[in-house]
């Protein structure tokens, strides 16, 4: 699926993280991304095990309900719901889907994708280094420092390497 996206005009990966949650798990995390940003990544067939979403429209006065979200069995779904309701802004979001996939988001610009090591589903990774110009190598440079922040500019330069996420916050976004 190649539908354009607003956030596309204004949110541009900047900041890139990898770790191993358990023994038999990876994740990355990438920073001012959309939820949509990267679903639209996913197979619209995916389907989706378990969610937890809180999304409510930009003046507040209209969350989204539980029975709207007990309707998306898959990524499709979720997808078509959202890109003809831009008016909902999506400030949590926590989803397992089939293959034990877990994608998660929050403000909207924060998205970590976790899949277990032997699964055959992480061509998401590689759809997100190629849709957003991001240089491969960086996987590589992720993968030897897990638990790492790497700062990075639009011509994929790493501008700062921070231990953890609370290091980024003292000294990266100065």
């Amino acid at each position: 699926m190649t539908t354009p996206l607003e956030e596309d005009n204004y949110l541009t990966i900047q900041l890139l993280s990898y770790d191993r949650p358990t023994e038999l798990t990876e994740r990355f995390y990438f920073m001012a991304m959309s939820t949509l940003q990267a679903t639209i990544l996913l197979p619209a067939d995916k389907k989706i095990v378990t969610s937890k979403i809180f999304a409510y429209t930009y003046n507040n006065n209209k969350y989204l309900d539980e029975d709207t979200t007990k309707g998306f069995e898959n990524i499709g779904d979720f997808n078509a719901f959202f890109l003809s309701s831009p008016d909902f802004y999506i400030h949590n979001c926590e989803m397992e889907l089939e293959n034990g996939i877990k994608l998660g988001s929050h403000d909207d610009g924060e998205v970590s994708i976790e899949f277990l090591n032997s699964n055959t589903d992480r061509i998401i990774i590689d759809n997100i280094f190629e849709k957003y110009n991001l240089d491969k190598t960086l996987i590589d440079m992720l993968k030897k420092k897990p638990g790492h922040y790497m700062a990075i500019d639009k011509l994929n330069n790493i501008t700062g390497d921070f231990k953890n996420f609370d290091e980024y916050i003292k000294y990266g976004m100065g």
